[in-house]
């Protein structure tokens, strides 16, 4: 239905445009049309790079060129922007949410059409003219994966256990929590809550919860935090925080303490290990002693599932079980994934769940 009201105002604008400038020649009208087609698309001069199947970012870095990244390849090309089209666009789209870009807001970040980010700076930040770094949605379909991949994922979900998806940027966190959401049974109710929509899960009976940041003049801004305690209130069966970056950390724990078994989210970290002490560090941020951090983090967590964002294919490169034991936490490898999964793997999985 969106779609046809647009084409319709779409049709409605061009036939103004025929009638006011008759004289337009057709390469000229096709350029024009093209234009508000991409504008009214909510992707504006991006339309025709964001249609490349594999790109996950794209970076314009003002005269110093075009960067696409598609799959693990970072490459640059030859793209042309309008410089004045591109501030103007990214200007409309923050009027758009009650937002303004210029000298005195140089600093912006945004959500396009279909989920995407995009991330921009103006000068004085940054030399030369604007920056603009976009993050593409990926479509979580993927050839190739064996039968046991799937079947792990089943056994995670069937397990109940608390996990949170941990890598670096860019390694598909996203994009397992939301095959794992996917397996979820349709009788189980789900909310996730998330500060930009990334997650493509299809489920009949998930609820989304999006935070969103201060307008222009400095309110409305409603927080992961407050979304995860409204989360509370709807009676969910699982919780899912798209990305655990903050203080939102400390409420996330203590919902998963209140029997929501089988919720979690993603966290940035280089390795499995490093994850009790990247929650101790963002807890520590809102005073919460890290001795105390450990604790909730040791009776919330069970699992902690690694991702390797230099693969294709099969991401998954350890599954790991949280421990406390002596007034300590432990990180203990549950399985090490080479390539993909294989049968000694789903076996060693299903003993340490069962």
């Amino acid at each position: 239905m969106k779609d046809e009201i647009l084409d319709e105002i779409r049709n409605q604008v061009v036939s103004e445009l025929i009638k006011k400038r008759p004289w337009i020649s057709e390469l000229d009208f096709q350029v024009e049309s093209q234009s508000f087609r991409n504008l009214s698309s909510g992707l504006g001069p991006f339309t025709e790079l964001l249609k490349r199947a594999n790109c996950t970012d794209l970076f314009i870095n003002a005269n110093h060129g075009v960067w696409i990244k598609e799959g693990t390849v970072l490459n640059k090309i030859d793209y042309l922007i309008d410089e004045e089209s591109l501030i103007n666009f990214i200007r409309a789209q923050a009027l758009r949410v009650g937002k303004h870009f210029d000298q005195a807001h140089p600093a912006i970040d945004l959500e396009l059409s279909g989920g995407i980010r995009l991330h921009a700076l103006l000068p004085p930040l940054v030399e030369h003219g604007v920056h603009v770094s976009i993050r593409i949605n990926q479509k979580h379909t993927h050839p190739g994966l064996n039968n046991l991949y799937r079947e792990v994922i089943t056994l995670i979900i069937e397990s109940k256990r608390n996990f949170l998806i941990s890598g670096g940027t860019g390694s598909g966190k996203t994009t397992f929590l939301s095959h794992l959401i996917e397996q979820i049974p349709e009788n189980q109710r789900i909310l996730v809550i998330e500060d930009t929509r990334e997650i493509l899960a299809n489920h009949s009976h998930m609820l989304r919860l999006q935070a969103r940041g201060n307008n222009s003049e400095g309110i409305g801004a409603y927080s992961a935090r407050e979304l995860i305690r409204q989360a509370l209130r709807m009676r969910p069966d699982r919780i899912y925080l798209g990305e655990v970056r903050g203080s939102d950390v400390l409420d996330l724990l203590l919902a998963l303490n209140t029997g929501h078994e089988g919720s979690g989210g993603t966290i940035h970290a280089n390795s499995p290990r490093d994850v009790p002490n990247r929650v101790a560090a963002l807890a520590m941020t809102i005073g919460i002693p890290r001795e105390g951090a450990l604790a909730l983090f040791a009776s919330s967590i069970n699992l902690i599932i690694h991702l390797d964002g230099k693969r294709d294919g099969n991401r998954i490169s350890s599954i790991s079980q949280v421990v406390a034991r002596e007034n300590s936490v432990f990180v203990e490898e549950i399985l090490s994934v080479f390539e993909d999964f294989s049968l000694e793997n789903f076996l060693a999985l299903k003993k340490a769940l069962s």
